[in-house]
């Protein structure tokens, strides 16, 4: 079996998971969004993100920028993983809690990967990203809106100087 139809079957499977997963506690909505991650990270399928982000999404970044709705997620997306071609995200902790109508979500991460393209980072300098240094945690509170968890409001932060000292010469 050729390469890209392992990851076509493995892609789909993940998809049908998700599909099939019916979110009923904190348990089960964690499953979901380890899948989700996966899709997005593991097999650079980025157009998922407008399946698990609300239209109007919000997140608020550590350096306190805003990305305004879920088109603008997608393309953040981008921007770090055509540095990182090769980016993965290990996620260390994932938990959530019910709260009201919905749930809080909780992700502590490392991210790896190796600096081979061009970016607005500059150019591609051959660096892979220090695991162990190179850090991400989100908050985020999730809703079900037509059928579909998603989150409407997201507090991230990353390691954004172990990126850019893999980025630079």
């Amino acid at each position: 079996m050729y390469k890209a139809d392992r990851l076509y079957n493995e892609m789909m499977a993940i998809d049908a998971a998700i599909k099939e997963l019916e979110v009923t506690d904190e348990v089960s909505l964690v499953e979901y969004f380890r899948l989700y991650t996966s899709l997005v990270y593991d097999y650079k399928w980025i157009g998922s993100i407008y399946d698990f982000y609300a239209d109007d999404a919000k997140v608020y970044r550590e350096d306190g920028g805003l990305l305004n709705g879920v088109h603008e997620i997608m393309k953040d997306t981008l921007k770090l993983t055509s540095a990182f071609p090769d980016f993965k995200i290990q996620l260390r902790d994932i938990f959530a809690v019910k709260k009201e109508d919905g749930y809080k979500l909780w992700r502590y991460y490392a991210m790896e990967g190796t600096n081979k393209n061009v970016s607005i980072y500059g150019p591609a300098t051959g660096k892979a990203l220090n695991t162990d240094a190179c850090i991400g945690m989100s908050m985020a509170t999730v809703k079900e809106i037509s059928g579909r968890w998603q989150i409407v409001r997201e507090f991230t932060m990353y390691s954004i100087d172990s990126i850019r000292e893999a980025c630079q010469e």
